[in-house]
Protein backbone atom coordinates (compact mmCIF):
# COMPACT_ATOMS: atom_id res chain seq x y z
CA UNK A 1 0.00 0.00 0.00
CA UNK A 2 2.91 2.94 0.86
CA UNK A 3 4.25 2.05 -2.30
CA UNK A 4 0.99 2.22 -4.37
CA UNK A 5 0.95 5.72 -2.75
CA UNK A 6 4.18 6.95 -3.45
CA UNK A 7 4.05 5.89 -6.95
CA UNK A 8 0.41 7.80 -7.14
CA UNK A 9 1.93 10.94 -5.78
CA UNK A 10 4.70 10.88 -8.01
CA UNK A 11 2.55 10.37 -11.69
CA UNK A 12 2.31 12.98 -13.94
CA UNK A 13 -1.08 15.22 -13.76
CA UNK A 14 -2.89 15.50 -16.65
CA UNK A 15 -5.47 17.67 -17.93
CA UNK A 16 -7.27 17.49 -21.55
CA UNK A 17 -8.75 20.79 -23.26
CA UNK A 18 -11.32 20.04 -25.75
CA UNK A 19 -13.00 16.58 -24.93
CA UNK A 20 -13.67 16.15 -29.47
CA UNK A 21 -12.40 13.66 -31.65
CA UNK A 22 -8.26 13.56 -31.11
CA UNK A 23 -9.23 14.10 -28.08
CA UNK A 24 -11.27 10.64 -27.36
CA UNK A 25 -14.00 10.39 -29.01
CA UNK A 26 -12.00 7.84 -31.97
CA UNK A 27 -11.50 5.52 -29.21
CA UNK A 28 -14.93 4.53 -29.99
CA UNK A 29 -14.08 3.78 -33.54
CA UNK A 30 -13.79 -0.47 -34.01
CA UNK A 31 -11.39 -0.37 -36.82
CA UNK A 32 -8.95 2.00 -35.75
CA UNK A 33 -5.37 0.47 -34.27
CA UNK A 34 -5.30 1.62 -30.21
CA UNK A 35 -5.15 3.73 -28.83
CA UNK A 36 -5.63 6.63 -31.08
CA UNK A 37 -6.48 9.65 -29.72
CA UNK A 38 -4.67 11.55 -26.39
CA UNK A 39 -7.08 9.89 -23.81
CA UNK A 40 -6.37 6.63 -25.07
CA UNK A 41 -2.10 7.07 -24.78
CA UNK A 42 -2.83 8.48 -21.43
CA UNK A 43 -5.09 5.45 -20.36
CA UNK A 44 -1.67 3.27 -21.16
CA UNK A 45 0.79 5.03 -19.29
CA UNK A 46 0.80 3.62 -15.30
CA UNK A 47 3.06 7.04 -14.71
CA UNK A 48 0.46 9.90 -15.80
CA UNK A 49 -3.06 9.95 -14.66
CA UNK A 50 -5.80 12.52 -16.39
CA UNK A 51 -7.48 14.70 -13.53
CA UNK A 52 -9.30 17.18 -15.68
CA UNK A 53 -10.80 17.87 -18.69
CA UNK A 54 -12.64 20.64 -20.25
CA UNK A 55 -15.36 21.24 -22.66
CA UNK A 56 -17.85 23.75 -23.54
CA UNK A 57 -20.90 20.99 -24.79
CA UNK A 58 -21.74 19.93 -21.17
CA UNK A 59 -23.19 16.43 -22.46
CA UNK A 60 -20.01 15.95 -23.92
CA UNK A 61 -18.07 16.84 -20.59
CA UNK A 62 -20.05 14.68 -18.44
CA UNK A 63 -19.96 11.59 -20.75
CA UNK A 64 -16.50 12.08 -20.68
CA UNK A 65 -16.37 12.34 -17.06
CA UNK A 66 -18.36 9.24 -16.39
CA UNK A 67 -16.47 6.98 -18.89
CA UNK A 68 -13.20 7.38 -17.55
CA UNK A 69 -13.76 7.99 -14.38
CA UNK A 70 -12.36 11.72 -14.33
CA UNK A 71 -14.00 14.20 -11.88
CA UNK A 72 -12.58 17.63 -12.54
CA UNK A 73 -14.60 18.79 -15.03
CA UNK A 74 -14.83 22.59 -16.49
CA UNK A 75 -16.42 24.44 -19.52
CA UNK A 76 -13.28 27.29 -18.30
CA UNK A 77 -9.96 26.21 -19.45
CA UNK A 78 -8.10 29.28 -17.40
CA UNK A 79 -10.03 28.11 -14.30
CA UNK A 80 -9.04 24.46 -14.81
CA UNK A 81 -5.88 25.76 -14.72
CA UNK A 82 -6.00 27.69 -11.54
CA UNK A 83 -7.62 24.82 -9.94
CA UNK A 84 -5.67 22.00 -11.07
CA UNK A 85 -2.32 23.23 -11.58
CA UNK A 86 -1.76 19.81 -14.16
CA UNK A 87 1.67 19.02 -15.03
CA UNK A 88 0.41 18.35 -18.60
CA UNK A 89 -1.81 19.68 -20.70
CA UNK A 90 -3.11 18.32 -23.69
CA UNK A 91 -4.88 20.86 -26.57
CA UNK A 92 -7.08 19.58 -28.67
CA UNK A 93 -9.70 22.43 -29.43
CA UNK A 94 -9.80 24.32 -32.38
CA UNK A 95 -6.82 26.39 -33.92
CA UNK A 96 -8.26 29.50 -33.56
CA UNK A 97 -8.50 28.98 -29.70
CA UNK A 98 -4.97 26.92 -29.09
CA UNK A 99 -2.77 29.77 -29.33
CA UNK A 100 -4.72 31.56 -26.10
CA UNK A 101 -4.74 28.00 -24.51
CA UNK A 102 -1.02 27.51 -25.23
CA UNK A 103 -0.22 30.79 -24.07
CA UNK A 104 -2.16 30.44 -20.57
CA UNK A 105 -0.86 26.80 -20.29
CA UNK A 106 3.01 28.45 -20.20
CA UNK A 107 1.81 31.62 -17.83
CA UNK A 108 0.29 28.72 -15.51
CA UNK A 109 3.25 26.95 -15.18
CA UNK A 110 2.50 23.67 -16.66
CA UNK A 111 5.47 21.17 -17.23
CA UNK A 112 4.74 19.55 -21.29
CA UNK A 113 2.22 20.45 -23.66
CA UNK A 114 0.79 17.90 -26.47
CA UNK A 115 -0.65 20.49 -28.86
CA UNK A 116 -2.71 19.61 -31.99
CA UNK A 117 -2.11 21.29 -35.11
CA UNK A 118 -2.09 23.32 -37.07
CA UNK A 119 -0.65 24.83 -33.47
CA UNK A 120 -1.47 28.17 -34.81
CA UNK A 121 -3.32 30.08 -36.84
CA UNK A 122 -0.65 32.86 -38.03
CA UNK A 123 3.29 33.55 -37.76
CA UNK A 124 2.88 35.66 -35.37
CA UNK A 125 1.22 33.80 -32.72
CA UNK A 126 3.65 30.89 -34.08
CA UNK A 127 6.51 33.03 -33.13
CA UNK A 128 4.98 34.34 -29.89
CA UNK A 129 4.11 30.52 -28.90
CA UNK A 130 8.17 29.26 -29.62
CA UNK A 131 9.72 32.10 -27.98
CA UNK A 132 7.89 31.92 -24.83
CA UNK A 133 7.93 27.97 -24.18
CA UNK A 134 11.67 28.41 -24.86
CA UNK A 135 11.81 31.09 -22.47
CA UNK A 136 9.86 29.22 -19.79
CA UNK A 137 11.64 25.74 -20.73
CA UNK A 138 8.18 24.08 -21.08
CA UNK A 139 8.42 21.25 -23.95
CA UNK A 140 5.59 21.41 -26.67
CA UNK A 141 5.25 18.19 -28.95
CA UNK A 142 2.96 19.34 -31.78
CA UNK A 143 1.22 16.18 -33.37
CA UNK A 144 2.45 15.96 -36.48
CA UNK A 145 1.68 11.92 -35.99
CA UNK A 146 3.93 10.59 -38.31
CA UNK A 147 7.27 11.84 -36.63
CA UNK A 148 7.17 8.84 -34.58
CA UNK A 149 5.98 6.35 -37.26
CA UNK A 150 8.28 3.97 -38.11
CA UNK A 151 7.37 3.29 -41.28
CA UNK A 152 8.11 6.83 -42.32
CA UNK A 153 10.96 6.64 -40.37
CA UNK A 154 12.16 4.04 -42.38
CA UNK A 155 11.37 6.78 -45.70
CA UNK A 156 14.11 9.28 -44.19
CA UNK A 157 16.40 6.27 -43.73
CA UNK A 158 16.67 5.07 -47.07
CA UNK A 159 17.11 8.88 -48.62
CA UNK A 160 19.76 9.39 -46.10
CA UNK A 161 21.71 6.33 -47.16
CA UNK A 162 21.75 7.36 -50.70
CA UNK A 163 20.48 3.42 -51.51
CA UNK A 164 18.12 4.77 -54.53
CA UNK A 165 20.86 7.72 -55.52
CA UNK A 166 19.67 11.43 -54.97
CA UNK A 167 15.83 12.29 -53.99
CA UNK A 168 14.47 14.37 -57.21
CA UNK A 169 11.41 15.05 -56.30
CA UNK A 170 8.19 14.47 -54.23
CA UNK A 171 3.90 14.47 -55.01
CA UNK A 172 1.53 14.49 -52.08
CA UNK A 173 -1.89 14.26 -52.31
CA UNK A 174 -4.09 14.62 -49.65
CA UNK A 175 -7.99 14.93 -48.56
CA UNK A 176 -8.87 18.23 -47.33
CA UNK A 177 -7.36 21.69 -46.46
CA UNK A 178 -3.82 23.12 -46.22
CA UNK A 179 -3.68 23.62 -41.99
CA UNK A 180 -6.03 21.59 -40.64
CA UNK A 181 -4.44 18.50 -42.65
CA UNK A 182 -2.23 19.85 -44.49
CA UNK A 183 0.97 20.86 -41.97
CA UNK A 184 0.57 16.93 -41.45
CA UNK A 185 2.37 16.83 -45.08
CA UNK A 186 4.18 19.87 -44.84
CA UNK A 187 6.09 18.41 -41.95
CA UNK A 188 6.94 15.10 -43.64
CA UNK A 189 8.27 17.60 -46.54
CA UNK A 190 10.46 18.57 -44.40
CA UNK A 191 11.59 15.83 -42.77
CA UNK A 192 12.49 14.40 -46.11
CA UNK A 193 13.66 16.89 -48.33
CA UNK A 194 14.97 19.78 -45.87
CA UNK A 195 13.95 23.48 -45.63
CA UNK A 196 11.75 24.54 -48.46
CA UNK A 197 13.10 27.69 -50.26
CA UNK A 198 10.34 29.11 -52.39
CA UNK A 199 6.80 28.29 -52.92
CA UNK A 200 4.26 28.97 -55.88
CA UNK A 201 0.54 27.87 -55.69
CA UNK A 202 -3.16 28.63 -56.09
CA UNK A 203 -5.99 27.53 -53.35
CA UNK A 204 -9.02 25.67 -54.23
CA UNK A 205 -11.18 28.21 -55.72
CA UNK A 206 -15.05 26.90 -54.84
CA UNK A 207 -14.09 23.96 -51.64
CA UNK A 208 -17.57 22.34 -50.76
CA UNK A 209 -19.05 21.74 -47.17
CA UNK A 210 -20.42 18.68 -47.39
CA UNK A 211 -17.98 16.50 -46.08
CA UNK A 212 -15.09 16.41 -43.13
CA UNK A 213 -12.49 17.80 -44.82
CA UNK A 214 -14.18 20.67 -45.94
CA UNK A 215 -13.62 24.02 -44.97
CA UNK A 216 -13.98 27.34 -46.56
CA UNK A 217 -11.61 29.39 -45.10
CA UNK A 218 -9.02 26.51 -44.77
CA UNK A 219 -9.41 25.78 -48.42
CA UNK A 220 -7.17 23.05 -49.80
CA UNK A 221 -5.04 23.87 -52.88
CA UNK A 222 -2.57 23.52 -54.94
CA UNK A 223 1.37 24.11 -55.27
CA UNK A 224 5.38 23.52 -56.05
CA UNK A 225 7.72 23.82 -53.33
CA UNK A 226 11.09 24.51 -53.94
CA UNK A 227 13.56 22.78 -51.20
CA UNK A 228 17.54 22.87 -50.56
CA UNK A 229 19.71 20.59 -52.78
CA UNK A 230 17.24 21.13 -55.87
CA UNK A 231 14.38 18.68 -54.51
CA UNK A 232 11.37 19.94 -55.65
CA UNK A 233 7.64 19.10 -54.83
CA UNK A 234 3.92 19.32 -56.00
CA UNK A 235 1.02 18.81 -53.60
CA UNK A 236 -2.56 18.40 -54.64
CA UNK A 237 -5.19 19.15 -51.33
CA UNK A 238 -8.74 19.61 -52.34
CA UNK A 239 -11.99 18.40 -50.64
CA UNK A 240 -13.15 14.95 -51.75
CA UNK A 241 -15.78 12.14 -51.10
CA UNK A 242 -13.32 9.51 -49.86
CA UNK A 243 -10.23 9.99 -47.33
CA UNK A 244 -6.44 10.53 -49.16
CA UNK A 245 -3.59 10.43 -47.81
CA UNK A 246 -0.26 9.59 -49.86
CA UNK A 247 3.22 10.42 -50.50
CA UNK A 248 5.26 9.50 -53.48
CA UNK A 249 9.02 9.92 -53.76
CA UNK A 250 10.91 9.58 -56.71
CA UNK A 251 14.94 9.02 -57.01
CA UNK A 252 17.61 8.95 -59.04
CA UNK A 253 17.62 4.90 -58.95
CA UNK A 254 14.22 4.72 -57.54
CA UNK A 255 10.72 5.27 -55.88
CA UNK A 256 9.06 5.20 -52.14
CA UNK A 257 5.34 4.97 -52.48
CA UNK A 258 3.91 5.55 -48.46
CA UNK A 259 0.76 6.75 -47.37
CA UNK A 260 -2.36 5.97 -44.85
CA UNK A 261 -3.78 3.39 -46.95
CA UNK A 262 -0.54 2.14 -48.15
CA UNK A 263 2.17 0.17 -46.82
CA UNK A 264 5.75 1.61 -47.24
CA UNK A 265 6.86 0.30 -51.53
CA UNK A 266 9.81 0.34 -52.53
CA UNK A 267 11.14 -0.01 -56.32
CA UNK A 268 14.36 0.09 -57.74
CA UNK A 269 15.70 -0.41 -61.45
CA UNK A 270 16.17 -3.42 -63.72
CA UNK A 271 15.73 -4.37 -67.20
CA UNK A 272 12.19 -3.81 -68.46
CA UNK A 273 10.06 -6.87 -69.62
CA UNK A 274 8.63 -5.03 -72.26
CA UNK A 275 11.07 -2.91 -74.08
CA UNK A 276 14.87 -4.27 -75.20
CA UNK A 277 17.69 -1.51 -73.63
CA UNK A 278 15.47 -0.23 -71.55
CA UNK A 279 15.20 0.29 -67.60
CA UNK A 280 12.04 -0.15 -66.15
CA UNK A 281 11.53 0.41 -61.94
CA UNK A 282 10.59 -2.68 -60.07
CA UNK A 283 8.95 -3.52 -56.58
CA UNK A 284 11.32 -5.46 -54.34
CA UNK A 285 10.86 -6.69 -51.06
CA UNK A 286 10.54 -3.72 -47.82
CA UNK A 287 12.02 -4.55 -44.29
CA UNK A 288 9.81 -6.24 -41.89
CA UNK A 289 9.47 -4.20 -38.74
CA UNK A 290 7.21 -3.30 -36.14
CA UNK A 291 5.18 0.39 -36.64
CA UNK A 292 4.86 0.24 -33.01
CA UNK A 293 1.68 2.74 -31.81
CA UNK A 294 2.32 6.78 -33.28
CA UNK A 295 0.36 7.95 -29.77
CA UNK A 296 2.20 5.93 -27.42
CA UNK A 297 5.85 7.34 -29.08
CA UNK A 298 4.35 10.52 -29.28
CA UNK A 299 3.80 10.56 -25.42
CA UNK A 300 6.84 8.63 -24.33
CA UNK A 301 8.88 11.41 -26.31
CA UNK A 302 6.71 14.38 -24.38
CA UNK A 303 7.41 12.64 -21.30
CA UNK A 304 11.37 12.37 -22.20
CA UNK A 305 11.15 15.59 -23.54
CA UNK A 306 10.24 16.83 -20.52
CA UNK A 307 13.09 15.35 -18.19
CA UNK A 308 15.86 16.84 -21.29
CA UNK A 309 15.81 14.71 -23.73
CA UNK A 310 14.96 15.34 -27.69
CA UNK A 311 11.86 16.53 -28.30
CA UNK A 312 11.24 14.96 -32.19
CA UNK A 313 8.95 17.47 -33.24
CA UNK A 314 8.87 20.64 -31.19
CA UNK A 315 7.02 23.89 -32.19
CA UNK A 316 9.78 25.36 -33.94
CA UNK A 317 8.68 22.64 -37.00
CA UNK A 318 5.06 23.14 -35.98
CA UNK A 319 5.77 26.63 -37.65
CA UNK A 320 7.96 25.82 -40.31
CA UNK A 321 5.01 23.45 -41.21
CA UNK A 322 2.73 26.05 -40.62
CA UNK A 323 4.64 28.57 -42.70
CA UNK A 324 4.48 26.16 -46.08
CA UNK A 325 0.89 26.23 -45.44
CA UNK A 326 0.66 30.41 -44.70
CA UNK A 327 3.01 30.67 -48.12
CA UNK A 328 0.68 28.74 -50.71
CA UNK A 329 -2.28 31.51 -49.68
CA UNK A 330 0.31 33.96 -49.62
CA UNK A 331 0.83 33.01 -53.55
CA UNK A 332 -2.58 32.29 -54.18
CA UNK A 333 -3.29 35.93 -53.18
CA UNK A 334 -0.64 37.12 -56.18
CA UNK A 335 -1.82 35.25 -58.46
CA UNK A 336 0.09 32.09 -57.81
CA UNK A 337 3.60 34.16 -58.34
CA UNK A 338 6.52 32.67 -56.57
CA UNK A 339 6.50 33.84 -52.63
CA UNK A 340 10.58 32.89 -51.28
CA UNK A 341 10.85 31.36 -47.99
CA UNK A 342 11.04 32.93 -44.95
CA UNK A 343 7.98 34.32 -45.22
CA UNK A 344 7.44 38.32 -44.23
CA UNK A 345 4.05 38.37 -43.47
CA UNK A 346 3.54 37.74 -39.88
CA UNK A 347 -0.16 38.69 -39.53
CA UNK A 348 -1.45 36.81 -42.60
CA UNK A 349 -4.15 34.36 -40.87
CA UNK A 350 -6.01 31.25 -41.63
CA UNK A 351 -8.69 30.71 -39.50
CA UNK A 352 -8.73 26.58 -39.41
CA UNK A 353 -10.24 24.00 -37.69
Amino acid sequence: MQRRWQQALSNKRVAIIGLGRVAQLLEDDHLREKPCTHMGAYLNRPDVDVVAGVDIDEERLKAFGLKYGVSGLYSDYRKMLDDVRPDIVSITAYATERFEMLMASIEAGVKGIWCEKAFATSLDEADRIVEAAASANIPIIVSHMRRWDASYREVKAIIDSGELGPLKSISVFWSGSLLHTGTHAFDMLRFFAGDALWVEGETERNPTDDHLWALKEDAGGRATIGFEGGVYAQIEASTKKYFLFEFDLFFESGRLRIGNNEPLKKYKTGPSDLYESIIDLREVQTPVFDRGNIWIEALANLLEAMEGGENKNPPADGRAALEMALAVHKSSESGGARVTLPLKDRELTVRSR
